[in-house]
């Protein structure tokens, strides 16, 4: 640990917060608060609709889903607890929570950066040992994905509560604003071991994949004869493919952040050097990743996209329904109103009543 000299708070604008805005142009204050709220709304929305689908539909409990759903919760995470605090405080201009709920912010924030690296990382390992091979892979069952995640999770809960277990000098404080104390070390710690080495990994994964991917092209077009190994790869490139996808959005969304919360932890350049507006648009695209991934499985993924579109055509449907409800209200009531005239307009002796009347009389 860094002597009390060297230790550092949320003031220092190195962290996730948005929530200094003091020296921003109104106009641009403003978008960022509109971007920021609806950032938060379809992004909780979106990852809630990933998770809700894997535990609805059957077909979509399949190995690699669950790992796009860990990650889709963690982005439940960003989106629906670390973001509205966050916007609060950025709207507000102060912090009115307790001390409790500040620490909160930051471990949930430094809990989903780990968690959603790893994820990604193991999405790409699991990827490349089912494409090298195959039939080893048959062996892997639900129960070890599960213990994956388990222990990803543990990590990343682990690393993300370190300062409150004692990496720091002091206590965080609340006085109109939240300041997380924080050492440097802790933050390198958390980008360069749980960000940075799982994003190289994660690259050189898919490089292994896609050079598997190029030799086996190589012997198609030559027309060499595939063994039983290379036909069980052949259908797996294309889902790697979709993940790589995925993966290289989510990487390139938070690296112009990362890079800039390294170089000033590094001391290479200082906080003030980076225009606060430079700043946020960073923040913002790392938000922005847990807006767009949701809608990658959607687009991306054959089982996804199936289920989604089901669900918007049932979603259709009863739109429809509801919006012609009144029309059919209106049409059903003067239906009535016309019935209920013609009857007051009919003579007296035309009543099935009357005539059972009368000829009770007559009898």
């Amino acid at each position: 640990m860094s002597s009390p000299d060297q230790n550092t708070s949320s003031s220092d604008n190195v962290n996730s917060t948005i929530a200094s805005s003091s020296a921003m142009d109104p106009a641009l204050d403003k978008f960022f608060s509109a971007l920021g709220i609806s950032i938060c709304i379809i992004g909780f929305f979106a990852n809630l609709s990933v998770v809700l689908a894997f535990l609805t539909h059957r077909r979509l409990r399949t190995k690699v889903n669950a790992f796009l759903v860990s990650l889709a919760v963690s982005g439940l995470l960003l989106t629906g607890v670390s973001m509205p605090l966050e916007m609060e405080w950025h709207i507000r201009s102060e912090f009115i929570h307790s001390v409790i709920v500040c620490d909160l912010l930051y471990t949930n924030n430094f809990l989903t950066i780990t968690s959603s690296s790893l994820n990604l990382l193991l999405i790409s390992i699991y990827r490349y040992l089912s494409i090298a091979f195959p039939f080893f892979m048959k062996r892997v069952v639900s129960f070890h994905v599960l213990l994956s995640l388990v222990l990803v999770w543990f990590y990343s809960g682990l690393t993300a509560s370190l300062p409150l277990l004692g990496w720091r000098s002091s206590p965080s404080n609340v006085s109109g604003t939240c300041d997380y104390s924080f050492e440097h070390e802790f933050i390198l710690f958390i980008l360069v071991t749980n960000w940075l080495l799982p994003a190289v990994l994660v690259f050189f994964f898919y490089g292994l994949i896609f050079r598997i991917a190029r030799i086996q092209a190589i012997k198609i077009v030559r027309n060499k004869v595939l063994s039983e190994h290379e036909k069980i790869r052949s259908p797996l490139f294309k889902g790697a493919k979709t993940l790589a996808k995925i993966a290289a959005v989510y990487l390139i969304c938070w690296f112009p952040y990362v890079i800039e919360v390294l170089l000033v932890m590094s001391r290479l350049i200082t906080a003030s050097a980076v225009p606060g507006e430079v700043h946020y648009t960073f923040v913002f695209l790392c938000y922005m990743s847990a807006v767009i991934s949701p809608f990658l499985y959607a687009g991306l993924c054959k089982d996804f996209r199936e289920v989604f579109r089901k669900a918007r055509n049932q979603l259709t449907v009863k739109f429809r329904c509801l919006c012609e409800w009144p029309r059919r209200f209106v049409s059903a009531r003067r239906s009535d109103s016309k019935k209920a005239s013609t009857r007051s307009r009919e003579p007296l002796g035309s009543s099935s009543v009357y005539h059972q009347q009368t000829g009770a009389s007559l009898v």
